[in-house]
């Protein structure tokens, strides 16, 4: 742990990484008012596309632009074409 001074309260706080360059570090408390200044985003902020699953054809929506000429899948038949993972 590290200690550091709340960008924004002044208070003395421990956080679990080493602050680096010149970006602001909150305590507990203001955190979560700072939350999104960076261009944190949460899943609910994605722009999703409407595309059509190249296994099923059923309409689906993802959360990336499809690129012409690569399949895409909906979440029920994407888990059939991935890779096993070890």
């Amino acid at each position: 742990m590290h200690t550091v001074t709340c960008s924004d309260c002044g208070v003395e706080c421990e956080v679990p990484f080493k602050p680096s360059g010149d970006r602001p570090v909150y305590c507990r408390d203001c955190l979560p008012q700072h939350r999104g200044e960076r261009g944190d985003r949460t899943r609910s902020d994605r722009e999703m596309h409407k595309t059509t699953c190249a296994d099923c054809g059923e309409e689906c929506e993802v959360p990336f632009k499809p690129t012409e000429g690569r399949p895409v899948y909906c979440r029920d038949c994407l888990p059939k074409h991935r890779k096993p993972r070890f």
